[in-house]
Order: C-alpha cells, then sequence, then structure tokens
C-alpha cells in the first residue's frame, strides 16, 4: 500500500468532498416527458456547424491511427428540428478541412435565422469565433451552444458576446421549445434547459429540463445530413462501410475522470430493441457491413443485448459490430451470444494496473477482474482493446511500470497509452488540486484540452518522464512478435486502404515521430 502524498496547505477537503459528492449525485429521469413540442409558427433555417480542428489536436502522435466521425449529438439536434418542421443544414469544416475564412460566405449562402454548435473543451474559442462571425453577417442571427462544455460551464460560454443562447444537457426537446419562443423573451424565460442574454444583456438562468426516460419518442439521427463518404473509422475497425450509432445514453457508474455523469447525472437509459434494429435495417440497407456501438456501457442491461444479438442473428444480417463495456459486465453466456451476433471487438476501460489506483478512481474493478474478462472474450473469438491512464493521482512510477506490465501480459489485441488531463468538473479534476500541479508555463502543450495550454503534473513526477514512459509502453505493447501477428492477422479483415494507414501510422508514431522535436505535452 502506498504511502498518501501531503495536500497542499490552502486545500480544502471537506469543502473538495462536498464537492465531489454533488458530481457523483444520480439524477432519475422525468417520465412525464413522453412527446416532443409541435411547431408553432413558421419554420426557422438552422445552420448546425463543426468548427474547422483537426484530429492532430486529439490525438496528437496517434493521429494517423484515429478516426473521423459524424457528430451524433448534432445529428440528433438536427433530426428533432427537421421532424419539427424546420430547415437544416450541417457544415463540418472539420472533416474538410475547411478554413475559418470560409465560414462567412457559408453562413451568407444559407442565410439562417439560426447557428448551432456542440460545445467541448476543446473547441470552445472556435464556437464562439464562427458565433462572431456570424454576427457580423447578421446581428440577428441567433446563436446557439450545446454540448458538455456549456453543460458543465454555463457561465464561461458567455464570456463570448457573440454566445446568445446555451441548451442545458439533453437536448432535443429544449430545441423545439426554444424554436417556438424565438422572438418572444417572455416565452424564452419559460423555456426550461436554457440560459439566454437578454435584450437588456442580463444572462437569465431557466431551471434545468429533466431527461427523458423513453429514448425511442426521438427521431433517429439525421447522420444523411453528413457527407457521409468522408468520414473514417479509427485504423483497427473492421468493415467495409462503417456507421457508429447510440443504443443507450448515460453511465450508472462513479468512475472519477468521467464527465458523462456531468450531463445525465449517472442516470442509464437504451432504446428498445425495435428500433435499434430499425435504424441497423436503414443502415444495412444503405450498405453498411461494420458498426460501431458509441454507449458508454454497452452491455450494462444484459437483457436488452440478448433481446439484440437474437433480433440481428434472426435477420441474418452479415454484419460486424464492436462495442465499449467493463469486464464486470460480461460473461460466457453473453460473449457468445455477441460472438454469434457479429461482435468482433470489444473495448475496455481498463485504466490501471494497480489496485489501489483503481479504488481511487472509484472504478469499482481489480485488476483480477480485468485479467478474466480479457481472457472471456479471447476464449469466444471476441478481440480486445484498452486504454490505461498514466500519472493518475499519487500514482509512483513503480506503479505506471505496473500497468505497462498488466497490458502487454494480459493478451490485449490493442492498447492505448494516454497521460492522465484530468476533465474540468470532474471528481478527478478535484483530487488533481490535491495530488498535484498544473503547468500553464506554456512548455506544454495539452492534447486532450487543446484550448487549455495547461497540463497536470502529479506530485514526485515530469511531464517528460510520463511522456517517456507513454512511448516505451507503445514500444512494449506493439513491437513484439504476439503484437505483429494480431496485426498482420487483422489486415486480412480490413480494407486495403485501412490497412495501409495501419501500417502507416505505426510507422509514423515509432520512426518517423522518433526523429522529430515535437513539443512538449503529447499524451501518446
Amino acid at each position: 500500500m502506498q504511502t498518501e502524498a501531503a495536500a497542499p496547505l490552502n486545500f480544502d477537503e471537506a469543502l473538495a468532498e462536498a464537492e465531489k459528492q454533488k458530481i457523483s449525485k444520480a439524477i432519475r429521469p422525468d417520465r412525464s416527458l413522453v412527446e416532443l413540442p409541435l411547431r408553432l409558427g413558421d419554420p426557422k433555417r438552422v445552420l448546425l456547424i463543426v468548427p474547422p480542428g483537426t484530429v492532430e489536436e486529439s490525438y496528437g502522435r496517434l493521429s494517423s491511427a484515429a478516426g473521423e466521425l459524424p457528430m451524433l449529438g448534432l445529428a440528433y439536434i438536427a433530426s428533432a428540428l427537421r421532424d419539427q418542421g424546420h430547415v437544416v443544414a450541417i457544415i463540418d469544416y472539420e472533416v474538410n478541412d475547411w478554413p475559418i475564412d470560409q465560414v462567412e460566405g457559408d453562413i451568407r449562402d444559407f442565410a439562417p435565422d439560426v447557428v448551432g454548435m456542440t460545445a467541448y473543451i476543446t473547441n470552445m474559442r472556435r464556437c464562439a469565433r464562427v458565433a462572431s462571425i456570424a454576427k457580423d453577417v447578421n446581428p440577428d442571427i441567433v446563436t446557439i451552444l450545446g454540448g458538455p462544455q456549456v453543460t458543465i460551464f454555463p457561465d464561461e460560454a458567455f464570456h463570448a458576446d457573440s454566445i446568445d443562447m446555451i441548451v442545458l444537457s439533453e437536448g432535443e426537446i429544449i430545441i423545439r421549445n426554444v424554436m417556438n419562443a424565438l422572438g418572444d423573451e417572455d416565452a424564452l424565460r419559460k423555456v426550461k434547459g436554457i440560459w439566454f442574454r437578454s435584450a437588456s444583456g442580463e444572462i437569465v438562468k431557466n431551471l434545468r429540463e429533466g431527461l427523458v426516460d423513453d429514448l425511442d419518442i426521438f427521431p433517429s439521427p439525421a447522420l444523411d445530413l453528413f457527407e457521409m463518404e468522408k468520414y473514417y473509422p479509427p485504423a483497427h475497425i473492421r468493415g467495409k462501410r462503417v456507421a457508429h450509432l447510440l443504443t443507450s445514453r448515460g453511465c450508472p457508474f462513479k468512475c472519477t475522470f468521467c464527465e458523462t455523469k456531468l450531463t445525465f447525472g449517472r442516470s442509464f437509459r437504451y432504446h428498445s430493441t425495435e428500433k435499434i434494429v430499425e435504424e441497423l435495417a436503414d443502415l444495412v440497407q444503405k450498405g453498411y457491413d461494420s458498426f460501431q456501438f458509441y454507449d458508454d456501457i454497452f452491455t450494462a442491461n444484459k437483457k436488452r443485448v440478448v433481446d439484440l444479438c437474437e433480433a440481428i442473428i434472426e435477420k441474418g444480417w452479415k454484419i460486424q459490430w464492436m462495442c465499449f463495456t467493463r469486464t464486470n459486465c460480461v460473461d460466457g453466456d453473453i460473449l457468445a451470444l455477441m460472438k454469434r451476433a457479429g461482435c468482433y471487438l470489444i473495448t475496455y476501460g481498463g485504466e490501471s494496473g494497480d489496485d489501489d489506483l483503481l479504488r481511487l478512481i472509484k472504478k469499482d474493478l481489480t485488476v483480477d477482474t480485468n485479467y478474466k474478462g480479457i481472457q472471456m472474450a479471447r476464449d469466444f473469438g471476441i478481440q480486445t482493446m484498452s486504454s490505461f491512464m498514466l500519472g493518475l493521482p499519487t500514482e509512483t512510477p513503480e506503479q505506471t511500470m505496473k500497468t505497462i506490465n498488466f497490458a502487454v501480459d494480459s493478451g490485449l489485441d490493442y492498447a492505448v497509452f494516454p497521460i492522465t488531463e484530468p476533465y474540468p468538473g470532474t471528481e478527478l479534476w478535484v483530487d488533481a488540486q490535491k495530488y498535484g500541479r498544473f503547468d500553464d508555463s506554456g512548455k506544454y502543450q495539452n492534447n486532450l484540452l487543446s484550448e487549455n495550454s495547461a497540463v497536470w503534473i502529479p506530485n514526485g513526477r515530469t511531464r517528460e518522464e510520463l511522456e517517456t514512459m507513454a512511448q516505451t509502453a507503445m514500444r512494449r505493447f506493439y513491437w513484439r512478435p504476439r503484437s505483429i501477428g494480431r496485426a498482420l492477422k487483422n489486415f486480412l479483415h480490413l480494407p486495403f486502404g485501412r490497412a495501409t494507414r495501419y501500417l502507416w501510422a505505426g510507422f509514423k508514431y515509432f520512426i518517423v515521430n522518433s526523429f522529430k522535436t515535437s513539443r512538449a505535452g503529447a499524451r501518446y
């Protein structure tokens, strides 16, 4: 058992614990929310924008292996608006690699009444810039932000004068009520789930809207509004045409590093099997043969997974799919059925190879449980992947090596080793104040929180040491006969272009980057 490091003299233990209790609070869905508001008045023109950005900002040295996927949250909002009768378009500047200079012309061409964006900690400044351009084009355009960043830090959005309104948490019902109230400030004051800037400049902070219990009332995401041919999955994902979808929302577990509970309050809700099969059937008919289920914990409710797998088998679809889950949420029966239904890969959240650290981050798992979950999947012919967080609070170099050794010895097919970057608003962020420091000198680049120059450094460690450990972990995991053999075997299941990208990603990470001098701060 390790010795806990002393807290800073100005660290308030009681206040920190109260904040963590508030963060981890569960929220019950509102069962009275059973229908979507109909349109009142004339239809609006709504332009939804993904601001300019790059994959490199999030994935650094591993960007060549990463995917570029359409924003599902934006697709759900687009669908909710279109279903209400509005004219909706989506422009993704990131996937097209278009510059910010193009935004003005596109806004002029579409002539929207509303411009909306999903705000993350990685793109807040760019969202504000796009909103400013919209206001320059036409001051009457209403600019709206939704997403996790404004839900967690609502005041932050209004630091930019160009932002008119934010939507908190789940947006499908809220945005339809907003459309019905636009142009009437008194009506807007009655719309739950928004903050907005009034005509006098006051920031009006309305009550929160509840979470919908029955997700089936939402129309399917409007993926047709994206240029789907321009998107691509991570390099190891199988299938000729790949789509990703959500069958549930939220997560009931208590991990301290996750921002999902800040948005959904540890609720867990899911679509009916019929709804999921309907979405899958539409995608299969369009030629998709591979799917990524992006649920936080796909197997949290095993009965619904059984029903879905049986439905897929009954349909006779020749599809492949992967999912994300936890090692304590699978067993032999469910894995056997998942394999029959087309599951070829499970991504587990391993996080650490040390039980003390798993307890610290409230993972409610042990190293042994994780090992057994990996082995069970392997026994049924399902590949496994895991992400491990290096440099957790209180973590020693010896514990870092335990994590690396576990990953190498566990039988995993794929692993990544990001350096821990506490997400603002999470319990881990609270712990970070106690067990380390934020370096905002500008020496380091934060590749997770790309608009936040500070990086977190645990007490007793250095950023350079952690980066060296992360690269050592990647070399030890992938530069060995077992991993090379598995990669070559998996090439048989990949389209030629993706297999080539997989090889290039490895060559770039291990060979090209070893000759490059890059700004310190990369997470991988």
